[in-house]
């Protein structure tokens, strides 16, 4: 069987030493997907995809991961015997779903998934340096900005807004005349009682007081 395609998936910055996920398609007709690539203390490596072990629950029959205390369908709780038996004469707690039977093969899988590891991180390096190149020569040229300086419309001047506009505006009308208030039309409505109560003072006889009368 010959690897005709590797496709690889980072995961990111991650504390584990898992370092990606990857699909490989043999023969152009099967595909093997989640081959992890994991950092060892002695460089990278793939791991097979895989399952947890799992038990039955002794209630319901559901199949629960190794170690489990209760069962995830019933609630019931799960013996350690049960786990104790599965993990006996064993390493490991997980069981590939596919893997490689020949060493020869596995060593092939393993050399091909690597180099195609390295490449991708190399051409987002190299795609990562051109974009930075040409945002350099754009800032350099200064194309950018002549551009965006003749799309971009020219802004107006503003204008001065408020009570200065009010007042120039006033100065061209004539002033319009005044109407009288309430207060001096009161005013001068006292004042007329005032005078009519002199006029009326002064048309009287004096008045008449203890000596001319007599009563003294």
């Amino acid at each position: 069987m010959d690897i005709t395609e590797v496709r690889i998936s980072p995961v990111g910055n991650r504390d584990d030493k898992l370092r990606a996920f990857c699909s490989v398609t043999f023969d152009d007709c099967f595909v093997v997907r989640d081959i992890r690539i994991i950092e060892g203390n002695k460089g990278l490596f793939i791991a097979m995809p895989s399952r947890k072990l799992s038990i039955r629950c002794p209630g319901c029959g559901f199949k629960n991961v190794v170690r489990s205390q209760y069962c995830n369908n019933c609630g019931s709780s799960v013996p350690r015997e049960l786990s104790e038996e599965v993990e006996r004469g064993r390493t490991k707690l997980h069981a590939d779903i596919a893997h490689p039977i020949l060493t020869e093969f596995r060593e092939q899988i393993q050399d091909q998934v690597l180099v195609a590891f390295d490449q991708h991180f190399e051409i987002q390096e190299e795609t990562e340096k051109t974009k930075d190149a040409e945002q350099i020569e754009v800032v350099h040229s200064g194309g950018g900005a002549d551009q965006e300086q003749q799309v971009s419309p020219t802004r107006p001047r503003s204008r001065p807004r408020g009570p200065a506009e009010e007042e120039k505006v006033a100065s061209n009308v004539p002033p319009l005349p005044q109407e009288s208030g309430e207060a001096e039309f009161l005013g001068k409505e006292a004042e007329q009682e005032k005078s009519t109560r002199k006029d009326k003072l002064v048309d009287l006889p004096p008045p008449d007081d203890n000596f001319s009368s007599g009563l003294f």
